[in-house]
């Protein structure tokens, strides 16, 4: 992202001259004082579009952050970032990898999950793997400890985006270590993962390789631990603004971006939560907030 020395608030409109023409401008010259009922729109249009100045509205959950391209010195943000329909999980896939929980409340099971998010995180810290091929396989080993065997994880997911690469490279993917049933329980949108017992009794486990796309990889370790832990002071500190002067505008920027990334990834995956959209918003507002005072 180009360094950026002013916050400019504007919209596609808004950046889109008015074109009058000569024969307009002629007759308004002649009759000022008692212009057509035509004529009259076209100046409330003109100057309304002058007075109308907001972050741009317009949104795409696919989409990123867009700058001018005919100027490093402005970046369009939207004003809001809408919370999508939140539905719910499907109970059946969460019945079929765990059968036990037949009968039992998504929700119930959201409730309970963070009592045991403290050993699945050391689980996860702990999980060591090496993906020595340069194509992703199918199965991925992790070293077995205690801590591992007390929480040990179901699956590894090969975080990826699809955005464009230069010919000849290859696309870059982020491991990560997870247990299902959380994700199951709070992602709507999740694919179909194949079912993992890992066996603990050995000095390996081995767990299924599930590629997933998301808009935003980068952001995805604080969407996964937010899902773990519920613990919404981390989270919404993780998230406040940095302490920027007026000549920080560009770390503004980029803050602003993690946040966006974060709320893209949350409506791809059918983030079942209202409390992360709470977070989220009053995030990006904070943001937004520093970013006027940067530019004013």
């Amino acid at each position: 992202m180009p360094a950026l020395t002013s916050f400019t608030t504007t919209t596609s409109s808004a950046r889109r001259t008015t074109e009058i023409s000569r024969s307009s401008w002629r007759r308004s010259q002649q009759n000022t004082c008692n212009p057509t009922k035509r004529e009259c729109a076209t100046i409330a249009r003109v100057v309304a579009q002058k007075r109308r100045i907001p972050l741009a509205t317009k949104y795409n959950a696919n989409s990123n952050l867009a700058t001018t391209p005919t100027s490093p010195t402005r970046i369009s943000l939207p004003r809001t970032l809408p919370r999508p329909v939140l539905g719910e999980v499907d109970a059946s896939l969460l019945v079929e990898a765990y059968p036990d929980l037949a009968g039992i409340p998504a929700e119930y099971l959201r409730d309970r999950l963070p009592l045991s998010a403290p050993s699945m995180c050391a689980a996860l810290k702990a999980a060591q793997t090496t993906a020595s091929s340069s194509v992703l396989p199918k199965e991925l080993q992790i070293l077995m400890n205690d801590t591992v065997a007390a929480a040990c994880p179901t699956h590894m997911l090969a975080v990826y985006n699809d955005a464009p690469i230069a010919f000849g490279t290859k696309r870059h993917v982020s491991l990560f270590p997870i247990h299902d049933i959380v994700l199951r329980a709070y992602c709507a949108n999740l694919p179909a993962f194949a079912p993992s017992h890992p066996s603990t009794s050995s000095s390996h486990a081995t767990l299924p390789v599930v590629p997933l796309r998301i808009p935003s990889p980068e952001t995805f370790s604080l969407l996964h631990g937010y899902l773990y832990t519920q613990h919404s002071p981390s989270f919404l500190a993780a998230l406040a603004p940095p302490c920027a002067s007026a000549s920080d505008l560009l770390q503004l920027a980029t803050h602003a971006s993690k946040i966006h990334g974060l709320w893209r990834n949350a409506c791809a995956l059918g983030v079942v939560d209202a409390q992360l959209y709470d977070i989220i918003e009053s995030s990006w507002e904070r943001t937004l907030a520093a970013m006027q005072s940067c530019s004013a």
